[in-house]
């Protein structure tokens, strides 16, 4: 029986720049380049209203097709390189599982696709600068998809780390 030959050493860590990706459309374009306003995300989301990214390109592809789709404006990705340095000063909340019985992800979902705002934090204006979870399906069934994640930034601190990034459409 043939053994399969070793894979190859990935590259040294060296606490590199993390890539992030926005899928939107280009008529969005010069007010995000130009700098994010939180207020124009939408409410109701998973982790609440704030500015969303993914480390998935294909991801962030399919976002700003279904975009394009129904904005009638042509899909762009942009592509933040973002400092790991900087990221690791927000005050964050990570979720690593979207399981079926991890009620502490159900809980927040719930209560921000509730509608109401904030995190429920004593300060930071109630807010997280920055959540990192798995992306909803359907938060009713408590389903995640596969393959899939979000970064989602709610506080200027965070937008600050973003705008620092050099975003680019690619």
């Amino acid at each position: 029986m043939a053994t399969a030959p070793p894979l190859p050493a990935p590259p040294l860590w060296t606490n590199q720049r993390i890539c992030l990706y926005h899928g939107t459309v280009q008529a969005h374009l010069p007010s995000i380049l130009g700098g994010i306003d939180l207020q124009q995300g939408r409410p109701y989301t998973d982790f609440g209203r704030g500015f969303y990214a993914t480390t998935w390109l294909r991801q962030a592809q399919s976002m700003a097709w279904r975009l394009a789709e129904s904005r009638n404006s042509p899909p762009v990705v942009i592509r933040f390189d973002v400092d790991r340095e900087e990221l690791a000063m927000l005050d964050s909340l990570w979720f690593v599982c979207g399981s079926f019985t991890a009620d502490d992800f159900w809980s927040l979902v719930f209560h921000c696709r509730s509608g109401r705002a904030g995190h429920g934090r004593v300060g930071n204006d109630g807010w997280y600068d920055l959540v990192v979870g798995p992306v909803v399906a359907s938060w009713k069934q408590r389903l995640v998809f596969a393959e899939s994640d979000q970064i989602s930034f709610h506080t200027s601190r965070a937008v600050q780390v973003l705008a620092a990034s050099n975003p680019r459409v690619i």
